[in-house]
């Protein structure tokens, strides 16, 4: 309830324009207590998660937030390169952002190609964060992907404290992936690399981080 609660003041903020900062919950408020409640778990419940909420995340965590096209997360020189995939049993879909939907790309369960030692994984949703390195054509050699990386970043804290809000959990993974094959099942050029994973789920409190 107490994360419920914490999403219709979020929500409240937005219509509203967050006008009035002496309101008995500020925004500074709701944003401290979703900090304090951020927790990396590993176990989930059997509850699914549906695709709504789940274009609800991607849209925290990526999505456009202005009529210029910028996002909800920042970019190294404004690249936008973080193109997200949401990977599930029967197939993968990439996230269009300006149209809010996911678009099937693949028939293909890719989460055993990311999985590695992460079996927990297997059964959940998982969204996967690939970085466009095409996008950072002022910036050369090995700082592409670190910008890469680093953009990923943020777009990963904002999947984690949207999940938070929703009274969702998560944790964000980076094992050694078999890319080629992640590549091959989506279609993607050398150029896409795969960097960060998040599995979705409700959460069972057994171990946090």
């Amino acid at each position: 309830m107490k994360n419920l609660f914490i999403l219709i003041v979020i929500s409240a903020c937005v219509l509203s324009g967050c006008q009035n900062y002496s309101t008995e919950v500020s925004q500074a408020q709701v944003l401290e207590d979703i900090l304090q409640n951020r927790r990396s778990i590993r176990q989930y419940s059997d509850q699914q998660v549906s695709d709504e909420m789940l274009l609800k995340i991607l849209w925290a965590a990526n999505g456009v937030n202005r009529e210029d096209g910028r996002r909800t997360a920042p970019s190294a020189i404004n690249a936008q390169d973080i193109e997200l995939y949401v990977c599930k049993g029967e197939g993968a879909y990439h996230y269009q952002p300006k149209e809010k939907q996911l678009e099937k790309v693949s028939d293909t369960d890719i989460r055993p190609f990311i999985a590695n030692f992460n079996k927990f994984i297997l059964d959940k949703p998982v969204i996967l964060l690939i970085s466009d390195q095409t996008k950072f054509k002022r910036i050369q050699g090995y700082r592409t992907e670190m910008f890469g990386a680093m953009d990923a970043g943020y777009v990963s804290q904002n999947i984690a404290l949207y999940c938070v809000a929703a009274g969702l959990a998560t944790v964000p993974c980076a094992p050694k992936m078999d890319i080629d094959a992640v590549r091959e099942a989506l279609k993607l050029p050398s150029t896409m690399l795969p960097l960060i994973y998040h599995p979705i789920g409700y959460p069972v409190f057994a171990d946090e981080e």
